[in-house]
């Protein structure tokens, strides 16, 4: 597997053995609805890719790791890394940084991350982005209702599992044919492959990462009946979510579920701060049509 190294609480990273799994060799073109960090497409054995984000910033991302070669990359990164005076444990001696509890590095870079931070508010681009991500809590793409990227110092750096993963990763999308789109989900366009399969891993309606803020019921009743419809017109789909998170459950995916196939995958989420770390039981699942 090729993960993403920028691994957010919540992404598919933990779980794409078992997803894949379920995807037909044979499928010639998978659309990655909600594509986020683009793992679970550029993972699949499908050769031809759409990934579709209302993300403009998860898409340049995307985008900036399939047209530049790895080693452009690097180069970026790490100007940006001496620019700002950021610490970078791949080019220093084990110990060399104190990793205070709880803490990490953040205490060395939060000053610095936070001019890096302000610079790119003020003139964006995607390699800025990309480092804020890295050094950013929980690797969070967040911006507030300005539209200013707002996510704090995280705990790490630009290690070297972080690096070889990037290595990996942006080595493996190259071998695919990568097509971007940056459309709601509700977009009709987006279904003009009958015979594709349709990917969904939507913002989770009884979760509460900060992705998720913006997902209503209302929103989960047009996915439920979009997903109907492609199951009407012998669309294939599969469609990632939670039944049960936190002690909340939720009854309408519960109930809608239970026409088609329902593999649950069982796991813990960790969700760290800089005080404790949370542990909760999650039913997640995997629903298809096939």
């Amino acid at each position: 597997m090729f993960i993403n190294p920028i691994s957010y609480p919540g992404n598919k990273n933990k779980l794409l053995s078992q997803i894949t799994a379920e995807i037909p060799h044979e499928t010639e073109v998978f659309v990655d609805i909600f594509c986020g960090s683009g793992v679970v497409g550029v993972n699949s054995p499908a050769k031809n890719i759409i990934l579709n984000d209302i993300s403009k910033q998860a898409l340049e991302l995307l985008n900036f790791f399939y047209t530049e070669n790895f080693e452009n990359i690097v180069s970026k990164i790490e100007d940006i890394i001496n620019k700002y005076q950021l610490t970078y444990t791949r080019q220093q001696p084990k110990g060399f940084y104190i990793e205070y509890n709880h803490e990490g590095l953040s205490k060395y870079n939060k000053e610095a991350y936070n001019e890096l931070k302000k610079d790119y508010n003020q003139d964006r681009s995607v390699d800025k982005l990309l480092v804020l991500l890295i050094y950013g809590f929980n690797h969070y793409i967040r911006f507030n209702k300005k539209g200013l990227f707002n996510v704090p110092v995280g705990k790490v750096d630009f290690s070297d599992s972080i690096y070889k993963a990037l290595e990996a990763f942006v080595n493996h999308i190259k071998t695919k044919e990568i097509c971007l789109s940056n459309k709601d989900f509700r977009d009709e366009t987006l279904y003009a492959d009958k015979n594709a399969l349709y990917y969904f891993d939507p913002p989770y309606l009884i979760t509460t990462a900060p992705y998720n803020q913006i997902w209503t019921e209302k929103e989960e009743k047009e996915l439920l009946y979009i997903l109907d419809s492609l199951n009407e017109q012998k669309i294939k789909f599969m469609l990632s979510n939670v039944l049960l998170s936190n002690g909340k459950e939720n009854i309408m995916l519960k109930e809608w579920s239970k026409k088609y196939l329902v593999l649950p995958i069982k796991r813990q989420y960790r969700n760290a701060n800089y005080q404790k770390i949370n542990i909760t039981d999650t039913n997640e699942v995997l629903i298809k049509n096939f």
